[in-house]
């Protein structure tokens, strides 16, 4: 019998490889880590052609650092997977594998996701992991309203996308970490100016005055910097703190 609903069309070799190309110079030039995370769901409707797409980060212990969707249904959608303990997502990072549905009213396998998901009107996706090296994972799901949309070969597109959407990502990570490594830097060094010119110190003194009051105070060093570049004196011990 045949279905009541429209499949997607093949995509054209042409056509994927210049999505491709220019899905991942879009990702390479996203300033930070959101704005990647954003570029990959995005891309992920773009390309694979769904309605719409969410992506979210894991942190070591698996909670979430990050959820974008391209719709506020689908990052909802996402959401309720980690809240509900279960889903797509989930099922698709225990197996290492995509998670292809055709629908969702059929599937047995999220009873109360599935029920979530009703609500928001989608019937049918595709779930896949992003590997992000041994410390980070994420996924990413594109959504459709009807059934029966996502195929086999969407798989092997949404693969490719994945891969740029993994280095953009570790990448962006990468030069985020720098840039907040060179701020805490430069916050330093300022305080430890303002302690040498008001107390007569030098740089190796300043900065164990600094270390110092971050350890017997339980604040971060950075934060202790910047307090005293703030107040151009070190803070008040019980002012201060995380």
């Amino acid at each position: 019998m045949d279905s009541p609903y429209e499949a997607l069309p093949e995509p054209e070799p042409d056509t994927v490889t210049r999505l491709l190309a220019a899905a991942a110079s879009q990702l390479y030039l996203q300033p930070d880590v959101h704005s990647t995370v954003t570029a990959v769901a995005q891309q992920g409707v773009e390309i694979i052609g769904g309605d719409a797409a969410s992506a979210t980060l894991l942190r070591p212990r698996g909670d979430r650092e990050l959820v974008v969707g391209t719709t506020s249904r689908a990052e909802e959608a996402d959401r309720s997977q980690f809240d509900l303990a279960e889903g797509p997502s989930l099922t698709a990072l225990a197996a290492r594998a995509p998670v292809l549905v055709d629908d969702t009213d059929a599937e047995p396998r999220w009873p109360r996701w599935r029920l979530a998901l009703a609500e928001l009107g989608y019937r049918s996706l595709l779930a896949l992991p992003l590997e992000l090296g041994p410390h980070f994972s994420g996924a990413i799901v594109v959504f459709w309203e009807q059934p029966e949309q996502p195929a086999e070969r969407h798989v092997a597109v949404a693969r490719m996308l994945l891969r740029h959407a993994a280095i953009a990502i570790t990448d962006s990570r990468r030069s985020s970490t720098l840039r907040e490594a060179i701020d805490a830097r430069y916050q330093i060094g300022l305080a430890q100016g303002i302690l040498i010119e008001r107390y007569g110190l030098d740089a190796a003194q300043s900065f164990e005055v600094l270390r110092r009051y971050s350890r017997d105070n339980n604040v971060k060093l950075s934060r202790v910097a910047a307090d005293v570049v703030r107040t151009r004196s070190l803070p008040d011990a019980h002012g201060s703190g995380e």
